[in-house]
């Protein structure tokens, strides 16, 4: 449900919900039918799957190997580069944000007879790339997302609160769907823009008012409801989430530890992306697993530490495939099993894209989770954006508290060039708030020096 204003700017969520077992068992399934999918079907085949590693390594084969044919048979981008040759995976190039931008319309799949959709990733880059998808893909991809639902108790049907600032979700906002999501669905989904402290208030009491089984959504927007509602307990009225489900943006520890604090309740991070699918999504374990029924992953280049460049492949994408995508995140494949016993790969370590590293004084690379532990030592510090300019130089803004002023930016400036090794110049500006980027997204940290 997008946030809609109630007196005085208040969100309009009631307490009032239809019982789980009705939703999950008669509505969510007519609403799928309805849409023309049949996500509950694929539920169903993905818990069978999930004790079965042998078949579910025969079914990740089976499914990559008539993607590659179908590519070659009816995609003209595919069909010009291979020209004839056999489709294995690796006689595909990797797949390039540029090329798709570029050569999207020839990345369309000649004849396709499923239900084609247009859809575009965030533009949290600043340019938003037009894609189109279909109903069989959405419809696995929804699978997904309630398949790992379930690994915390959370079912179809429960009462869900999304903090989400996107135009793409927010601009399809109507009355009837806003009706048909909090009425008929028990989903609510409120705006991450204009944080102001009132509105933050409103959502912790409304919150406390809807008592949502499962919080899902931007970690710094949930972090900033969950540090006000920790200061303001009487708000949330002894409510706790079952779980909050955090995606989008990088999950950094003093993120998870706020919320956790706050919303006393578990906190996982969804890796997805709109271009690529849900990627992976973290197990009560705290492991990342790879949706490999849905998606194939490759580390392109990795470094001594064995991490690099995402390449993904979504199994599902007919409409418009995308193969050997580089998503723009880095990370490395696992090869130890998870103890919470779900047969799925482990996406080991998860790093965030190249212009979220930093350059040291000598050049070499610094991830952004160096500066985020400088930061995060001082508990004045509320949010702060750092960017890196060309000429290594950095950026900071800073939303702190009262306690903030010259002795704790003289610290925090040190600490900076020491994990970046040099005398950088260093300028910190402290701001009443840090607006998110045109997706809704906040980021932490970025590079002009470092990015590709």
């Amino acid at each position: 449900m997008p946030y809609r204003g109630g007196r005085r700017g208040r969100p309009a969520l009631e307490g009032w919900a239809l019982p789980t077992g009705l939703v999950g068992a008669l509505l969510l399934p007519a609403h799928e039918r309805l849409r023309g999918r049949e996500t509950l079907r694929h539920l169903a085949g993905l818990r069978r799957l999930e004790g079965d590693p042998r078949a579910l390594r025969r079914l990740h084969a089976d499914k990559l190997a008539a993607l590659l044919r179908h590519c070659a048979r009816h995609v003209p981008f595919y069909r010009a580069h291979l020209r004839g040759a056999e489709p294995s995976l690796e006689a595909f190039p990797v797949l390039e944000r540029e090329a798709v931008r570029e050569h999207g319309r020839a990345l369309l799949a000649e004849g396709f007879r499923g239900s084609v959709l247009p859809s575009s990733t965030g533009g949290s880059t600043g340019r938003p790339l037009q894609l189109w998808t279909d109903k069989a893909k959405e419809a696995r991809h929804n699978a997904q997302k309630l398949r790992f639902r379930q690994w915390f108790g959370v079912r179809p049907g429960d009462r869900q609160v999304d903090f989400w600032g996107s135009p793409i979700e927010l601009g399809k906002a109507s009355w009837v769907r806003t009706l048909k999501d909090r009425y008929l669905l028990n989903q609510a989904l409120l705006s991450a823009h204009d944080l102001t402290e009132a509105r933050i208030d409103a959502y912790a009491r409304a919150l406390g008012r809807f008592r949502p089984r499962l919080v899902y959504g931007y970690p710094t927007v949930i972090y900033r409801v969950a540090r006000h509602a920790a200061a303001h307990p009487e708000r949330l009225g002894g409510w706790r989430p079952q779980a909050v489900f955090c995606t989008a943006e990088m999950l950094y520890p003093q993120l998870r530890e706020g919320i956790a604090r706050g919303l006393d309740c578990p906190v996982a991070n969804e890796y997805g992306a709109r271009d690529g699918g849900l990627i992976a999504h973290e197990c009560p374990e705290g492991r990342l697993h790879v949706a490999s029924e849905h998606v194939h992953v490759e580390v392109a280049e990795p470094d001594e530490e064995g991490v690099g460049d995402l390449l993904i492949t979504n199994l599902d994408g007919y409409a418009m495939p995308l193969v050997r995508y580089r998503v723009g995140d880095r990370g490395r494949l696992g090869r130890e099993a998870c103890p919470c016993g779900a047969s799925l790969p482990v996406l080991e370590r998860l790093e965030g894209r190249r212009n979220d590293f930093l350059l040291g004084a000598d050049r070499r690379r610094v991830h952004g989770s160096a500066a985020n532990y400088v930061l995060r030592e001082r508990p004045e510090v509320i949010q702060y954006r750092l960017v890196q300019r060309a000429d290594l130089s950095l950026d900071l803004q800073v939303v702190a508290t009262g306690d903030w002023g010259e002795p704790q930016e003289r610290a925090v400036a040190a600490g900076l060039r020491r994990v970046l090794g040099g005398e950088l110049p260093v300028r910190i500006e402290r701001v009443a708030a840090i607006p998110p980027s045109p997706s809704g997204k906040y980021r932490w940290v970025e590079s002009e020096a470092s990015a590709p």
